[in-house]
């Protein structure tokens, strides 16, 4: 889930922006339309979090064991500290010493913190508040949810087929999502294009499943565009009975996941 160390160095110039979730964070901070990008990045990538020096855990990097407790630090309001990078710690040379912290990829962090507002960044020109109900959207996938889904409507003709080149990481990590996903019962993928457009194929991911569509299309699609090229699409639907496209999944194709 993370790992723990000590950062041995203190920086007092600020490096910023030093990678991607960085590069996102100062573009959504004047143009909404970066903040899809920028959320993306928070969940998939590795946050760095302070721990309490008496946190019982030996020096340098260890895996964090399943059930191991870890205390946070805090700001007097009980808000917890979140970097996009070890530097960000020492920025404007507000934290002088040696600190230690743990890398924890942000899906991870906020799940098993929820209920808590975090500062990110609290030291440097480019930060943000994370209040509960933006995590818990984030979390369920709702924050995506008008960016990731498509509708089709019945008199729309359109040309499903296989992919020419099997996106196996792509179909690995949802898997690897589809599995959390008790509700989740079967995923199966297709290229689809619509008759009359001008624009390539592009990849459809349909998804059997009990309930709210949007619980998981979010998740599935914030993981897909952390894999797939800037360009590309991928739209995502649910089975319905009496549905051409569903049955096309359902009577050609064979699930590339199903729930034992």
């Amino acid at each position: 889930m993370g790992i723990f160390d000590i950062f041995k160095k203190k920086k007092i110039e600020s490096t910023f922006p030093e990678n991607e979730l960085e590069r996102n964070l100062m573009k959504a901070a004047t143009d909404i339309s970066a903040r899809h990008a920028f959320y993306i990045k928070l969940l998939w990538n590795d946050l760095i979090v302070l721990t309490n020096k008496n946190t019982d855990l030996e020096e340098g990097r260890k895996t964090l064991e399943k059930d191991t407790e870890v205390q946070f630090a805090t700001l007097e309001s009980g808000q917890i500290l979140v970097f996009t990078a070890t530097n960000r710690i020492f920025d404007k040379g507000i934290i002088k010493e040696q600190v230690p912290f743990m890398a924890i990829k942000g899906q991870d962090l906020f799940g098993m913190t929820k209920g808590a507002t975090f500062i990110l960044n609290p030291y440097s020109d480019y930060g943000k508040e994370l209040v509960p109900q933006e995590i818990e959207s984030l979390l369920n996938g709702s924050i995506f949810e008008k960016n990731n889904e498509v509708e089709i409507k019945e008199d729309t003709e359109v040309l499903l087929a296989q992919p020419l080149k099997y996106p196996k990481e792509l179909v690995q990590a949802l898997i690897d999502l589809f599995q959390k996903e008790e509700h989740v019962k079967s995923a199966y993928l297709a290229t689809i294009k619509m008759d009359k457009s001008n624009k390539p194929p592009h990849l459809i991911i349909a998804i059997d499943l009990e309930g709210n569509m949007s619980s998981v299309s979010g998740k599935a699609g914030a993981l897909a565009e952390s894999i797939i090229e800037k360009k590309e699409i991928i739209d995502f639907i649910k089975i319905e009975s009496d549905n051409g496209i569903s049955e096309y999944f359902l009577n050609q194709t064979e699930a590339f996941y199903k729930r034992d």
